[in-house]
């Protein structure tokens, strides 16, 4: 018998349809916190949400068969470790673009609309229809800046272009010339990015080289009248930063739904922020998409116990594992 091992905190109707459709001869038991999951030594094929491997819970677990993200993000494994261990860490890629992509817009319409006040003072009998006029925009006839354009990105381009916006982007990874035309976008330094959008909206990795991509430098360079939006990865903002720079008016105001430190604490330096909105890494977390998500962790885990390969899309650590790769 085969062990999935699953770790975090899950949709309540994940856990009965998981069960239901557990590959044959598979069990499955559960880690709800980290600490529960670090006191494991026979980990086998694990389903990871909100919480973290390291190299020392990988390196502890010498039966390990795959690391399977319920989600598209990967920086809560130690790619690296895994890879040495010959481990192939997947993600669910695809699975959750369109909700991630129509929760950015969401806080695009939300910030640019100054719905959360405006539903506060109206809830409060303040029919007030002048003190945000001045400040309220459409997303038609703007320039939405994508920085990465994977999965989420692209369906975010697609949505938006479709509200009437002009779409650039940036990205290490350019599109063909051909695709870019189908999508309707064009490509710009990350400079040019910064200068020209009007709406910023981040859908990147959190690495080495996006940690702190925006900051203090970053800031100084955009529009005072833009946006920016934040549904990826917290840390990939200077926070400290973010807080000056809305508190000056340096941009006119931000929508974030993940933080550098989850969840985001009480006393945190955004928390007093008016022209902020902050959601708490919910952007993917729809019932539409647990039936879906089930299927695709599973059957990644079917995969790989019957020694087939992975999807390219789904095997994040493809370079560093000897694991077949289609």
């Amino acid at each position: 018998m085969n062990t999935i091992t699953l770790a975090g905190l899950y949709p309540e109707e994940a856990y009965e349809l998981i069960q239901d459709k557990l590959p044959e001869n598979f069990n499955i038991r559960f880690a709800k916190s980290q600490e529960e999951l670090n006191a494991l030594e026979d980990l086998e094929f694990v389903i990871l949400r909100t919480l973290k491997i390291d190299g020392k819970l990988i390196e502890s677990n010498p039966k390990l068969k795959l690391i399977q993200r319920w989600g598209a993000g990967f920086d809560t494994v130690d790619i690296e470790a895994a890879g040495t261990m010959n481990i192939p860490v997947a993600v669910a890629s695809g699975v959750n673009s369109c909700a991630v992509a129509e929760h950015a817009i969401l806080l695009m319409l939300a910030t640019y609309r100054n719905l959360i006040p405006l539903n506060i003072n109206t809830k409060k009998g303040i029919w007030d229809r002048s003190t945000y006029s001045s400040s309220s925009y459409t997303i038609d006839g703007k320039r939405v800046g994508l920085l990465g354009l994977g999965a989420i990105g692209k369906m975010v381009a697609k949505k938006v272009s479709a509200l009437g916006a002009d779409v650039q982007y940036y990205d290490i990874f350019r599109l063909h010339e051909e695709k870019e035309n189908e999508l309707n976008i064009s490509y710009v330094d990350f400079e040019t990015l910064l200068k020209t959008s009007d709406i910023i909206s981040i859908h990147l990795p959190l690495t080495e080289g996006t940690k702190n991509l925006i900051n203090e430098e970053a800031f100084k360079k955009m529009k005072p009248t833009s946006i920016i939006i934040n549904t990826s990865r917290g840390e990939i903002i200077d926070e400290n930063y973010l807080a000056e720079a809305l508190r000056s008016k340096l941009i006119m105001g931000a929508a974030l739904d993940s933080f550098s430190e989850e969840p985001y604490p009480s006393d945190g330096i955004l928390n007093s922020i008016d022209n902020l909105i902050m959601t708490p890494h919910i952007g993917g977390t729809v019932v539409d998409l647990t039936r879906p998500m089930v299927e695709k962790v599973l059957g990644n885990i079917d995969r790989v116990h019957k020694g087939m390969p992975l999807s390219k899309v789904d095997f994040v650590n493809s370079k560093l594992c000897t694991y077949p790769v289609e």
